[in-house]
């Protein structure tokens, strides 16, 4: 059978632009809706069907039972600083066991912050399905810029000569102190009255006075660690078809960075400010519920070209880019919102994602939430309360049939204590209150219904969330 001809890269960028757009998470797709719905659910967000003087509480199931499980995961998995254990194969292996479990440990908890992407990655798949954690090598470039003065010759030479400096400043000036001494030998010399030797003489007047140098340099510093972070659910994509990041045949990471974060990345200059600024991130639902309340102003513009936003794609697909017939892994980044441009494409071992879920589903790569299972009782006690609460208010202030024309309505509608209604007849003829019977008895037990139905499906009882004086 003969072998197809290598992709071009312009093939490349439209089937990994075609996987981009028919991916989970996708910008309008059913997990996205849903993810956002247990956003607003999570934040108490009311539901949209409230009416303008009646009661508009909204229960907090949902944030409830999320922060009741929050502290027993964390304590399970953050409590020790051993949060990775090397078991060791065979007596030889104890001690590279035990150095390769201290070393996991201190990327997990040091050079990342451990108990923070834990926390993330938890309360991620408790609202939002599944929480994902990106684990890569993080090679970063650091830049600073220091200020020297009265350097000697031999100290600015060897600060210049260091990898990385660069001078931004220069300024190079005699040495007052060293001219300073010099004036003053020879001025001993001339009124010593001794004779003087004429070539020392020379000699002194014509020794160079040492340069100092002020300077001011920027030092480029170039380091690189394992990163694991917790990245945002909306930021994940997945083939619709997968069952696992391990199996799928697309996974890719959608971000955001500035023109000058991929510059320092090692991209073309001239590329980067070819590529148009993101249009898209900004509206992503997810992203404005998250920040709803925090005033975000999506539309907000820097106005300066080094700082805009480019959406970038960071893909790994199976995919036979050499025509040989064998789909293989490889990392291509894509950059842009619609016309895609590829930055870079390379063959790649692994796919450096992992994900957690509270719920499985089997043979699907999205689980359920814990919030799932609670937004429908928090709407239904949400109702109830509001039910309550209007009965209580409609007891409080209940309604009065009058006789038309015997009775001031002025008077009648303003409600305040100790307040004259006047009538022009006895007020048991002309007034009537409207009794309203009370739903106390039937909303209350509802409730308590309601709670009990939430602990049977999350297993959070109002005992495992501490003791209360009368169990003790």
């Amino acid at each position: 059978m003969a072998k197809d001809k290598p992709l071009t890269e312009l093939e490349v960028g439209s089937i990994v632009s075609s996987e981009i757009k028919a991916s989970l998470g996708y910008i309008g797709s059913d997990i996205t809706e849903q993810r956002q719905k247990s956003l607003e659910y999570y934040f108490g967000e009311p539901f949209g069907n409230e009416q303008e003087g009646r009661s508009q509480v909204v229960s907090t199931d949902v944030s409830d039972v999320i922060e009741s499980i929050l502290p027993t995961l964390l304590r399970t998995f953050a409590a020790s600083d051993e949060i990775v254990k090397c078991e060791p194969v065979t007596a030889e292996d104890e001690e590279v066991a035990k150095q390769a479990s201290d070393y996991l440990n201190y990327v997990f908890n040091k050079d990342n912050n451990g108990f923070i992407t834990l926390y993330t990655l938890f309360k991620d798949a408790l609202i939002q399905k599944n929480g994902v954690a990106k684990i890569y090598w993080d090679t970063s470039t650091k830049r600073e810029r220091e200020s020297y003065e009265k350097l000697s010759e031999d100290e600015y030479t060897m600060l210049v000569d260091e990898d990385g400096v660069e001078v931004k400043e220069h300024t190079e000036y005699e040495d007052e102190s060293a001219k300073k001494q010099k004036e003053q030998y020879l001025e001993q010399i001339t009124e010593s009255g001794q004779p003087i030797d004429p070539m020392m003489l020379e000699q002194v007047e014509n020794a160079p006075i040492p340069m100092m140098h002020d300077v001011v340099i920027e030092r480029k510093e170039t380091f690189g660690k394992v990163k694991v972070e917790a990245i945002p659910p909306e930021e994940f994509l997945i083939e619709r078809r997968a069952k696992s990041i391990e199996e799928a045949n697309f996974v890719a990471h959608r971000t955001t960075v500035t023109r000058t974060q991929l510059i320092e990345a090692g991209f073309d200059h001239d590329k980067v400010y070819s590529l148009p600024a993101d249009s898209q991130d900004k509206y992503n639902e997810e992203k404005i519920t998250r920040f709803r309340n925090l005033d975000y102003d999506y539309d907000s513009n820097a106005g300066e070209a080094s700082t805009d936003e480019i959406s970038i794609y960071e893909c790994y697909i199976r995919i036979d880019e050499e025509g040989d017939g064998v789909a293989k892994l490889r990392k291509i980044t894509l950059a842009g919102t619609e016309g895609y441009t590829v930055l870079d494409n390379e063959l790649c071992d692994s796919i450096p994602f992992v994900s957690v879920t509270p719920i499985i589903v089997p043979h699907r790569f999205y689980g359920r939430s814990v919030s799932e299972m609670t937004e429908d009782l928090q709407l239904i006690k949400s109702t109830v309360m509001r039910q309550l609460l209007d009965n209580m208010y409609l007891t409080n202030n209940n309604r009065v049939a009058v006789m038309d024309g015997q009775v001031n309505l002025d008077d009648l509608l303003t409600n305040r204590p100790g307040g004259v209604v006047r009538t022009k007849g006895s007020p048991g003829q002309v007034m009537m209150p409207m009794q309203t019977q009370t739903i106390n008895s039937q909303a209350f037990p509802m409730l308590e219904y309601l709670d009990t139905v939430r602990e049977q499906r999350t297993g959070i009882t109002r005992y495992s969330q501490g003791m209360d004086a009368d169990s003790l």
